[in-house]
């Protein structure tokens, strides 16, 4: 097998976009792009980019029991596929477990080797706080309760509004939300809550702003930490609305993000791709970092140059003695997640005065969409039918949804008394 044509496993669950975005990328260029098979209807796996599918973890994701039988799992899977698959992590679930059994996946695989106790810390927002803190990468303020009565405790203390998220993210831990008081910071405790020992709730400075201070960097370093693609961009639309994932984002390169964030990746020997969302704080003028997913972003293919080179194209031919070109990107490119943006409208034009001319005109300079392509229309389809299905699921009463509607949050005083770091 050429290096040219080496294969890849991309890790991702049923609904992750990321690995869509991979097939197509890595696909259209004849390189053959493997997902893990899922159970549960998939927006990847219906792709014509897939090549086929690989039965590891449990529906997408490395759970389900002994993690030896994963990595068993995977290690046969290289018997077909071929030794020198490149493997790509597309949540922070699979980065971390990749990162703990390196050593064994090395031996047939090949992937960015980031000491797991950074990327265990990147992915964990109270990890991400330590490590901004020592290398000095400006963060919001931020709290961890250890228990409900210590999230008691804390509520008397705020300054409020904050935003109540999960210390670690997973495909089934989407809640966040906004507390504007109090009580309203306990309640979204309560739903957020997972085990009374281990709440996995994070309260975090709110930073005043509008979309578009919200700042995304997507990247790829090599084995010497040496950054060899850097893009950012602007969320134009989120969804939640003014708290979540782009809906809707566009290509602006800014220059002090990425100074910084390359600063902060090589002080911590970072390797490989990496998602990381920035707001920007008009109070000190700061761009302040919200996370980091040590791994490919949902949205990475907004991030595309003038000759087509993205963070996947990046990675693989790095990993296949490739020279990977400079960088020219476009300012200007636009890219939207159909689903996430039809629910966004909703929600911006009841909550936030967004009109339908102006949504609709927001999509001039779009160039590429999460889903839709026309040479390649299931994993569209397929997207659709499961947001019809939320749809009408979440309209049964009594349902308890995953994630809340952000409120629209007071002013914000130029103090918090979240802790800082």
């Amino acid at each position: 097998m050429s290096a040219r044509h080496a294969p890849v496993l991309v890790l991702v669950p049923p609904r992750w976009i990321g690995g869509l975005g991979v097939m197509r990328s890595l696909g259209r260029l004849g390189i053959p792009v493997y997902g893990l098979a899922h159970r549960s209807t998939s927006i990847p796996n219906v792709s014509r980019y897939a090549a086929g599918f690989v039965n590891a973890g449990d529906d997408g994701r490395p759970i389900g029991g002994d993690p030896g039988r994963v990595v068993d799992d995977l290690l046969r899977a290289a018997d077909r596929l071929g030794d020198g698959t490149i493997l790509i992590a597309g949540t922070d679930e699979w980065a971390t477990f990749v990162a703990e059994h390196a050593d064994a996946l090395a031996t047939r695989f090949r992937f960015p080797r980031t000491p797991v106790a950074v990327v265990e810390a990147l992915a964990s927002k109270e990890g991400l706080a330590r490590l901004a803190f020592q290398h000095g990468l400006p963060t919001p303020g931020i709290a961890v309760p250890a228990s409900a009565a210590d999230a008691a405790r804390l509520a008397r203390t705020l300054t409020y509004p904050i935003l109540v998220k999960p210390v670690h993210s997973r495909p089934d831990v989407t809640y966040k939300g906004i507390a504007s008081d109090e009580a309203s910071m306990l309640r979204h405790y309560q739903v957020l809550e997972e085990r009374p020992e281990a709440p996995n709730v994070l309260l975090q400075e709110y930073i005043p702003g509008e979309d578009a201070d919200v700042w995304m960097f997507n990247g790829y370093f090599d084995a010497s930490s040496r950054c060899l693609a850097a893009f950012t961009g602007v969320k134009l639309r989120q969804h939640p609305a003014r708290m979540g994932h782009c809906a809707m984002g566009e290509l602006r390169q800014n220059e002090v993000v990425i100074d910084q964030t390359i600063s902060f990746l090589q002080a911590v020997a970072y390797q490989g791709i990496v998602d990381i969302g920035f707001r920007f704080d008009a109070r000190d003028g700061r761009y302040k970092v919200l996370d980091v997913n040590p791994r490919l972003g949902g949205a990475f293919r907004l991030f595309v140059d003038r000759n087509g080179v993205d963070v996947a194209r990046a990675m693989y031919w790095d990993f296949t003695g490739t020279t990977v070109p400079g960088i020219e990107a476009r300012d200007g490119r636009r890219w939207f997640r159909e689903d996430s943006d039809l629910v966004a409208f909703r929600h911006y034009r009841r909550d936030h005065g967004l009109t339908m001319r102006n949504w609709l005109s927001s999509y001039r300079g779009v160039e590429e969409s999460s889903t839709f392509a026309w040479t390649d229309p299931l994993p569209f389809a397929s997207s659709m039918f499961l947001l019809a299905r939320d749809t009408l699921v979440d309209h049964i009463p009594g349902r308890r949804k995953a994630s809340v509607e952000p409120i629209a949050a007071p002013a914000v005083p130029e103090t918090s008394e979240v802790a800082t770091g």
